[in-house]
């Protein structure tokens, strides 16, 4: 009789925590640019106006 082998917790939510993580990278990766970008828009903005 061959016994079935269930998968680890690891292997089931391996899927959800690649998920998890790609975000939790672009959202940072967002953010930085957010903040790279802030000053320079004020700056324009300001000698505009």
């Amino acid at each position: 009789m061959g016994q079935r082998v269930r998968p680890t917790a690891a292997e089931m939510f391996a899927p959800a925590d690649l998920l998890q993580g790609i975000l939790m990278v672009s959202s940072f990766g967002f953010w930085a640019v957010m903040l790279g970008l802030m000053p320079v828009l004020l700056f324009r903005v300001w000698l505009a106006g």
